[in-house]
């Protein structure tokens, strides 16, 4: 495996992380209290496939001590979750090489995904006391770049949704099996975020995702949907 190929794999594996989602088993979980004391609460484990080409590709980057990239990147997004004027009681802990878990406390979910870099104007994210709203395309993925810096990187450009648009999912995963050998399309496959959302009050209506209870919605999208972005990745939950 080539060096730009180590890049391209390591920055899959962060930005997978970085949306809570990996190849993995991940639940995020959102609960609103509706008195501003809200919480979120998330777990992730990584597949051994990643673990290996990052602690390979680890051996031509420069570290901070003994810190792995794994960890260095969980570390950064703690950090920024922390420089928001939004949150507080910050924490995240290491289960093992492969697994994951945090939590923290915020009072406007809206300003923290401005806080992280989408702007003042983001169309990403709009929570109201009584319903939440997520929309991501084509047309404001550049809202989503500042919060995950590394996607204007230029070796992850050419393997993100700006340079594949109009790719089939078939031609994708084709190019990635001949970049990254037989095991790199399935660990895409297998890698799905999931977002559950714990509303104050019942659920009114909702597009897209399930209802799990009368309190409790869940969404969920394979990675690859965000690898080519093909239609919009959105959900509406009301309460």
């Amino acid at each position: 495996m080539n060096h730009q190929t180590r890049k391209l794999i390591l920055m899959l594996t962060i930005l997978a992380v970085l949306l809570f989602g990996s190849s993995c088993t991940v639940t995020e979980g959102l609960t609103f209290n509706g008195n501003n004391a809200n919480n979120s609460a998330f777990d992730f484990s990584v597949e051994d496939f990643f673990i290996a080409v990052l602690q390979d590709f680890s051996e031509f980057t420069p570290q901070a001590g003994d810190q792995s990239l794994m960890d260095k990147s969980i570390g950064d997004f703690k950090t920024a979750l922390e420089n928001s004027s939004t949150t507080k009681n910050v924490a995240l802990d290491k289960l093992s090489d492969n697994a994951y878990k945090g939590t923290f406390e915020f009072t406007d979910l809206n300003q923290l995904v401005t806080d992280l870099g989408a702007g003042d104007n983001q169309s990403l994210l709009t929570v109201t006391s009584s319903s939440m709203k997520f929309y991501l395309s084509m047309d404001n993925y550049d809202q989503l770049v500042p919060v995950i810096p590394f996607l204007a990187d230029e070796n992850f450009e050419a393997f993100g949704p700006v340079y594949n648009q109009g790719l089939s999912e078939a031609d994708y995963l084709e190019m990635i099996s001949f970049m990254l050998g037989e095991e790199g399309p399935p660990a895409i496959q297998k890698s799905v975020i999931t977002l559950r959302i714990n509303t104050p009050k019942p659920i009114t209506s909702f597009t897209g995702g399930k209802k799990i209870s009368d309190t409790v919605y869940e969404f969920s999208f394979p990675l690859i949907d965000f690898l080519l972005l093909a239609n919009p990745i959105t959900f509406t939950v009301n309460w």
